[in-house]
């Protein structure tokens, strides 16, 4: 037998024979609870042993192929030899083998595994920060509307509105600690996800960077100018557009003159993507250099002063 094409539909996983002889059919656990968590995993230790074992048996040549790069490298790790990517082709024919599978059954089996592989990845720890930099954001918004909202309403003493006062103002006194306590923790999360750019541009700013961005990785791989514009509300132009969006709120940015604060986001976004870049990929320690520039920089544009 020539090819081999290891592929998986529902919670069963199949060994076809290009051009179309189906070989085995093997569930990835007699439970469909440990199937699906199995199937999302896709550990070497999650390959069942008895696929395994039938690998064993295939005759001496055969090209063992496999659907995804998370099923040959775990097929890989158990067959003690390199599996390759099956082609488009591949995939076609030995899919169109394989025995028909109720609809409801494989849609049931599929959203269980899009579940536990949507909870896996919520828990990693940028995903953790993108969610408490959007909810910090949200309640110090919260908090503000509620403050403006103090300072423009009419109480009368000795009476009714004068005890929604009272109650009102221990309300905001309540967001107001939970906010505190909110920023805290997300500042400690973002100083373990981003290191460098936290110490740059400040931890709540980091956090807001990558809650705009969407990613660890699609900041780290971001050009100085769109950082510099990330989290920006107006759309840039010619003639007027916008100068800076997260950084408005960055390090030392109200210690720079107003005519000046352009030319320092533009500074800043510059050693900003350093440092994302850093932490997206080697995670080594370069902020000391870089903080060290930033300090010079808004050193410069204050004898700058207009």
């Amino acid at each position: 037998m020539g090819t081999v094409v290891a592929v998986g539909r529902g919670p069963r996983i199949f060994l076809v024979g290009v051009p179309g002889e189906m070989l085995v059919g093997i569930p990835w656990d007699a439970d469909p609870e440990r199937a699906a968590d199995r199937r999302a995993e896709l550990r070497p230790e999650d390959v069942p042993d008895a696929l395994v074992h039938r690998l064993d048996l295939l005759p001496s040549g055969t090209r063992l192929t496999a659907a995804g790069p998370l099923l040959s490298g775990s097929l890989g790790h158990r067959a003690g030899g390199p599996v390759e990517l099956a082609s488009v082709g591949l995939l076609r024919r030995a899919r169109a083998s394989l025995p028909p599978l109720p609809p409801e059954t494989e849609r049931t089996f599929l959203r269980s595994v899009a579940a536990r592989r949507l909870n896996r990845a919520l828990r990693s720890p940028a995903e953790v920060v993108i969610t408490l930099a959007r909810e910090e954001e949200r309640v110090e918004r919260a908090l503000g509307r509620e403050e403006r909202a103090a300072e423009s309403f009419v109480t009368v003493p000795d009476s009714p509105l004068e005890t929604y006062v009272r109650d009102w103002t221990s309300a905001r006194g309540s967001l107001a600690m939970h906010h505190a306590r909110l920023l805290a923790s997300l500042e400690h999360e973002v100083r373990s996800v981003l290191p460098n750019l936290s110490r740059v541009v400040g931890p709540r700013v980091a956090a807001r960077l990558l809650a705009a961005s969407g990613g660890l990785g699609t900041l780290g791989r971001m050009s100085a100018p769109r950082l510099q514009l990330l989290g920006s509300r107006r759309r840039p132009s010619a003639e007027r557009g916008p100068r800076f969006g997260v950084l408005y709120r960055a390090e030392r940015m109200e210690e720079v003159p107003l005519g000046r604060r352009g030319a320092y986001a533009r500074s800043l976004a510059a050693l900003a993507a350093i440092a994302a870049r850093a932490d997206a990929s080697t995670g080594r320690d370069i902020s000391r250099p870089l903080v060290e520039r930033r300090d010079r920089r808004v050193a410069e544009l204050q004898r700058r002063r207009r």
